[in-house]
């Protein structure tokens, strides 16, 4: 039996911890939309001025702060805890990726406890079980790695903040779980889709890295943030029975893969969004440039950068453009299996959904 067999549970108050950001917003809205009281969903973000829903409860404070987070908590007094705090994973740093994915974490927990809060939903991510930028192909839940993605700070401290979330289950009533996140888009996407509509309107979406071949693996955030809630539900059905489920159907203390389990390839993906924004381009109109040839000239320019700048780095770097020609997927059969999750939304329909919610936005600022 999976959790979509068994009867619907009601989760109460629910604090959403990076509840402004791109998933945050997306768990609030599907919240809402599907019955949610407003006055049971609490918000707690470092800036609450965006991304906001009417008559939902929003505290501002730092995640990395243990009075903030505890004085908030006692102001929700949730059942669940749904954490989708995460720094952008390429530009903030070391400190703000240890405040945010370690420090933050283990506050959250420690004042869980503290206040007999039952569940906690952690975001991870699938770097976090990723050796280097070798292709992945259907990878399944590994363990987390000491050192992922080659010494990649952001997955080093995902990594480690998952570690602390799931070690912490059935810790002092608590039930966790964790949820590792392949690419985001949707509505309120300002980064993947934002960059693919900027290659449109400069033209750069003419240069492709590699032969274009490599499927790749997003997620809509409203599947994400369905998934979420499905695992708060799980979680908080296991916290009312004494009984702990078999191993094979359990969801605390576990981590799950998580994508629309439809990859594309990386630049089809690209090209789609452009062309949904009104930037086509023929595939016969691309260049395509090999990795090796790409990689020599950024470590160049990330060289002459580094000096130019004392010890910065470019917008655009090495590591990011390896992504783009990575075969990289996952298999999401544990959420299916355990979780009751599929995908409702297709890969598409979600690209078109935050490609035009740019566009609304853009005719609102003119």
């Amino acid at each position: 039996m999976t959790f979509a067999d068994i009867p619907d549970v009601h989760l109460g108050p629910v604090f959403i911890t990076g509840g402004c950001g791109l998933l945050g917003f997306h768990v609030v809205k599907f919240l809402l939309e599907n019955g949610h009281p407003p006055n049971e969903i609490f918000v707690f973000d470092i800036a609450t001025k965006n991304n906001r829903h009417a008559d939902v409860t929003y505290i501002t404070g730092d995640i990395g702060s243990k009075s903030d987070v505890r004085s908030a908590l006692a102001q929700a007094k949730p059942n669940v805890i749904i954490n989708t705090a995460s720094p952008d994973a390429i530009r903030p740093g070391k400190e703000v990726f240890e405040r945010c994915n370690i420090l933050g974490v283990q506050n959250i927990i420690e004042c869980a406890q503290e206040q007999d809060i039952r569940v906690l939903v952690h975001t991870s991510s699938s770097e976090v079980a990723q050796q280097s930028y070798q292709d992945i192909v259907d990878q399944k839940e590994e363990p987390v790695l000491d050192s992922p993605v080659d010494g990649s700070v952001y997955a080093r401290t995902k990594a480690i903040g998952e570690a602390i979330v799931l070690n912490a289950n059935r810790q002092k009533g608590l039930l966790t779980c964790a949820f590792r996140l392949t690419t985001l888009m949707g509505e309120n996407d300002m980064i993947l889709t934002k960059h693919f509509l900027n290659l449109g309107k400069t033209g750069r979406i003419r240069f492709q890295i590699g032969q274009g071949t490599n499927l790749y693996d997003f997620i809509y955030s409203g599947n994400a943030a369905e998934a979420h809630i499905l695992a708060a539900k799980a979680l908080l059905r296991a916290s009312r029975t004494s009984a702990s489920e078999e191993d094979s159907k359990r969801v605390d203390g576990e981590a799950f893969n998580l994508s629309n389990g439809e990859p594309w390839p990386f630049w089809e993906a690209a090209r789609f969004v452009c062309r949904e924004g009104g930037y086509p381009i023929e595939e016969k109109d691309v260049w395509k440039i090999p990795m090796d040839v790409l990689s020599f000239f950024m470590v160049i320019w990330e060289a002459i950068y580094w000096v130019l700048t004392l010890g910065g780095s470019p917008p655009v770097t090495l590591k990011m453009m390896k992504y783009t020609a990575q075969r990289r997927t996952f298999d999401i059969t544990k959420a299916r299996e355990r979780l009751g999750y599929e995908p409702r939304v297709s890969v598409a329909d979600g690209f078109r959904r935050g490609v035009q919610w740019h566009m609304e936005q853009r005719k609102k600022a003119q």
